[in-house]
């Protein structure tokens, strides 16, 4: 959220770059592009057609899944293709119902049944590729592979792929290119020189815009002004795997260096990718001469960095800023899969790869005690883990602007989105189903009904949804079976630059997260910016959103409530409305709170933990077999 766009240095202003050098970027491209499409279509294409409808404006994305939904009578499997792009979820599953009982399971009715976690409408002949992803979906992975291999599908990529994924989860398994020889190097001395290291990411600025990508930009950015040079390398196939066509070798996002790994051919499974990304670390290491790899979540990016460890000799650090296997957990949309899915192989085998990466590791840097107990609890040695937690930029705390100015900079009253006085509850967030917006949506309904309160009370609440994501069509459909649409509003992705002004325009942010384990473990960015911000926060009462929300001498930033209740909620925000005293107390009791978590603060502990490492000669890329 910071004042200004963030800046990116074009690609003819950066040195040696030629109109023949960018020709040749853009047809390795467009190549790599069309490649990815290819895979895609060929492996799941309904996953892509939604994929592909999710960058299209939000209106036009919902006419054509009704316009799709239409032909349910004559091809169910693209009308409940068609009814899953416009949010009707049920629509979709009555469908396919219909169809697996009428007809048998199509290749395109079983895809959609697997993309809304509902293999059982999957028959003996639906196609076995669809039937091993069902299994893969719901964590069975040798089951999918084992499918495949007693499948005229053994020898196909897609067999290939999930054989390659599951090797990579075993106990022990390194990534090593082949063909060529890494002979052990050791960085260049210091000889009084900045501190260097060099950082193994998943994404970054200035293609994605995401807590993960936004906490990257701003510590290697605290980095720099504390005195350490840093570069960052994202994975194989980034950005152009996610539809950047002008994707450029190099991004320079406000002085923070992104290279980008991009092969002039896809490889075709995880680990030859892992196994390219290798290589071009090795490459951008002769270059840079780091003292410290630092690879941060997930276990895929560990393991890059544990390989150029060992090749180089250079200690690693992990940072874990996520449970990968909880996020995949959290992503099934119904209880019943996400009950599978916690205990399924993959999630077993996904959390004891990267509590042992961690274990291998010469330091881990995780975000809050919670985390930190997690890991413990897998075995990772307590006394390696250093907490840096989500920090805030310095300019949240300036430049601030009350409400109604806010609300008149981004034209929210003047469009007449919303009405004068009105009382806005809403966040600025991705709209996946864990972040529980739908208890908001019903809680708000709840308050809206509520004869005991006043008519003008009631009427002043609305709801502001800044952001996009899956659950965004499933939101509208809520809110018009509530019959609250008039009061929700979903303005989807805005500029960067404006963020901040959407949330300041907010009398209350509220996060109300579900209760998972993802949600009870992991610390969100967002609540720690409001209260930067000045915002007052009502939030589901969970370990890791108390830890944020909760000031050194114990004293509560903000009102809670039981997590997937909407009665709750509704107090809460009933509270809000008619104890302004009290939310102005929590909001300037969290402004202090932020104050204290500058990223020129957070980032000390960073440079403690490469020293440290750097003391003890690392070690964690070469220990024994």
């Amino acid at each position: 959220m910071s004042r200004a766009p963030f800046s990116t240095v074009p690609a003819g202003s950066r040195p040696g770059v030629t109109a023949v050098r960018r020709a040749r970027e853009m047809t390795r491209n467009a190549r790599l592009l069309m490649q990815a499409s290819a895979q895609h279509l060929a492996d799941d294409p309904v996953l892509f057609a939604v994929q592909v409808s999710r960058r299209m404006p939000f209106p036009v994305r919902v006419k054509l899944g009704l316009l799709l939904e239409q032909a349910t009578g004559v091809a169910p499997g693209l009308g409940a293709m068609g009814s899953l792009m416009a949010g009707h979820h049920q629509a979709a599953e009555d469908a396919l119902e219909d169809a697996a009982s009428a007809h048998g399971s199509s290749r395109l009715a079983g895809e959609v049944a697997v993309l809304l976690d509902r293999p059982d409408l999957l028959t003996p002949l639906s196609p076995v590729t669809t039937r091993a992803r069902a299994l893969w979906t719901r964590g069975d992975l040798s089951g999918a592979v084992e499918l495949l291999e007693r499948s005229e599908a053994a020898d196909s990529r897609y067999a290939r792929r999930l054989r390659s994924e599951v090797r990579l989860l075993r106990p022990g398994y390194r990534v090593c290119p082949p063909g060529r020889d890494f002979s052990a190097r050791t960085a260049d001395p210091r000889d009084g020189r900045s501190l260097r290291v060099l950082h193994i990411l998943t994404n970054s600025l200035p293609h994605t815009q995401s807590g993960y990508s936004l906490r990257s930009q701003r510590v290697l950015q605290a980095l720099e002004h504390d005195g350490v040079e840093s570069v960052a390398l994202t994975r194989t196939g980034y950005p152009v795997m996610i539809g950047v066509l002008t994707a450029e070798d190099e991004d320079v996002v406000d002085g923070v260096r992104y290279v980008r790994t991009l092969p002039h051919v896809l490889p075709q499974t995880q680990t030859e990718r892992l196994e390219h990304e290798v290589e071009r670390a090795m490459l951008l290491a002769e270059e840079f001469r780091p003292d410290v790899i630092h690879a941060t979540t997930n276990y895929l990016n560990a393991l890059v960095a544990q390989a150029v460890a060992r090749q180089t000799g250079l200690p690693w650090v992990l940072e874990v800023r996520g449970l990968m296997e909880q996020t995949w957990v959290a992503s099934h949309g119904s209880e019943a899969g996400r009950r599978v899915a916690q205990t399924s192989e993959k999630a077993r085998l996904i959390a004891r790869r990267e509590a042992e990466l961690a274990s291998r590791a010469d330091a881990v840097v995780t975000l809050s005690h919670t985390m930190a107990d997690e890991l413990i609890a897998r075995g990772v040695e307590a006394a390696s883990i250093t907490l840096v937690p989500n920090g805030i930029d310095p300019a949240l705390l300036e430049d601030h602007v009350d409400v109604g100015a806010a609300r008149e900079m981004i034209g929210l009253v003047a469009s007449g989105i919303v009405p004068a006085g009105a009382f806005l509850l809403g966040a600025a967030s991705a709209l996946v189903d864990y972040e529980g917006f739908d208890v908001l949506l019903q809680a708000v309904a709840l308050v809206a009904a509520d004869d005991t309160l006043p008519d003008p009370v009631r009427d002043r609440i609305h709801v502001i949804l800044v952001g996009d994501g899956t659950a965004r069509p499933g939101l509208v459909a809520l809110a018009s079976e509530l019959g609250i649409l008039d009061r929700v509003h979903f303005p989807g992705r805005v500029p960067r630059n404006s963020a901040r002004r959407w949330v300041e325009a907010l009398d209350v942010v509220v996060v109300p997260r579900l209760d998972l384990a993802v949600s009870r473990l992991v610390t969100p960015q967002k609540p720690i910016e409001a209260l930067a911000l000045g915002r007052p926060v009502i939030a589901s009462d969970l370990p890791a959103l108390r830890e944020v929300l909760t000031s050194s001498d114990g004293a509560p930033c903000a009102r809670f409530a039981k997590p997937g209740s909407a009665g709750d909620l509704a107090r809460a925000i009933v509270d809000a409305l008619t104890d302004e005293a009290s939310s102005a107390a929590q909001a300037s009791r969290g402004r202090e709170v932020a104050r204290s978590r500058s990223w020129a603060e957070q980032v000390r502990r960073y440079r403690a933990v490469y020293e440290q490492v750097l003391k003890n000669g690392g070690g964690g890329g070469v220990d024994a077999e």
